[in-house]
Parts: C-alpha cells; sequence; structure tokens
C-alpha cells in the first residue's frame, strides 16, 4: 500500500504562510480566467522525457520541518536530473514565466476552456508571458529553485480554477 504522506525539510524562509497565502493567491488570479478559445487537442504530452522518476504524486499529504500534515501536493514531481528539459504539453499561451518566492523559476500556460498548466522550481525558463507554445516544444530546465529540496519538476494543472489530477490529462482526452 502507498503512503500518501511526506516528511519535506526545506530551508525555513519557504515556509512564511504570509508568502505563501500570496503567492497562491496571485496563482489563483492568474488561473480564474476562461479563454473561449480551446486551444489543445488530444491527450498531453508529458512535460518531461523521464516518465519513471516520479518524485511525488499529485494528493500527498505534507510535512515541512516537522509541521503537522497540514500541507497538500497539488501537482506531480518528476526527477530526471537538474538541467532536464521541460516540455509543453499542449497548445497554449503563456501567462507568467518568472519568478515567484515559494515556487521558484515558475511558468504558467493557458490551453483555453479554463486549462491551465504550472511548472514550478525550473533552473531556466526559455519563453516570455504573451509567448504561443506548441506540443513538444521546450520551455524551460529542470531545477532547484524556490521551496525545493533537491531537483525536480513540479507539475500542475487547473481545470476551471481548480488543481486536478495531472495523470488524468496524459491518459485521457478531454472533452
Amino acid at each position: 500500500m502507498m503512503d500518501w504522506s511526506e516528511r519535506i525539510t526545506v530551508d525555513p524562509l519557504f515556509l512564511d504562510q504570509e508568502v505563501d497565502s500570496a503567492e497562491i493567491a496571485f496563482i489563483s488570479n492568474l488561473t480564474l480566467p476562461v479563454t473561449k478559445e480551446r486551444l489543445w487537442a488530444g491527450f498531453f504530452e508529458k512535460p518531461t522525457p523521464f516518465d519513471i522518476y516520479i518524485n511525488s504524486f499529485f494528493g500527498t499529504r505534507r510535512s515541512y520541518n516537522g509541521s503537522d500534515y497540514t500541507y497538500f501536493h497539488s501537482g506531480i514531481d518528476f526527477g530526471g536530473g537538474a538541467g532536464t528539459e521541460v516540455i509543453a504539453p499542449a497548445v497554449g499561451k503563456v501567462v507568467f514565466a518568472g519568478l515567484l518566492e515559494v515556487r521558484g523559476n515558475a511558468t504558467i500556460i493557458d490551453h483555453g476552456w479554463g486549462i491551465y498548466t504550472g511548472y514550478w522550481h525550473q533552473s531556466e525558463i526559455y519563453i516570455n508571458a504573451g509567448d504561443l507554445v506548441s506540443p513538444g516544444q521546450i520551455i524551460g530546465r529542470v531545477g532547484n529553485t524556490g521551496r525545493s529540496s533537491g531537483a525536480h519538476l513540479h507539475w500542475e494543472v487547473w481545470a476551471g480554477g481548480v488543481q486536478v489530477e495531472p495523470f488524468d490529462w496524459l491518459i485521457e482526452i478531454f472533452p
């Protein structure tokens, strides 16, 4: 049986609740608008070439620095090492590409119809807000920026302003 909890040690500076809450509000505002045009078609591609290196799954409860298990892991963490390519999974328009305090170097892509993807902890970002990306396009590199305990890509999917299971978008075609 899988253990759906993790104990992680990070720099205490990344656990400031005010900073985290402000960053979550910022991301929520970016991922709430519903673009009327659907930009993607078919399955989403994996956001990294490594699919066997999953460090953490969606929905895992986390304890940071010995805290209670009150943190919810809102994406999938792909390993593979620093510098690994970060890949656009589908056509979309970049709505954010820059540094966030907790999530490090981050990118958010709007795929239309209220579907967004997010990419955290990158070492490099190769795209800018306003850019249109294509499936398979290299948009950055895996890193260890922000609240991270090692190089990985944290990948999230939002549907209608809610974080959803990212794996579903790799194995199902919506809608």
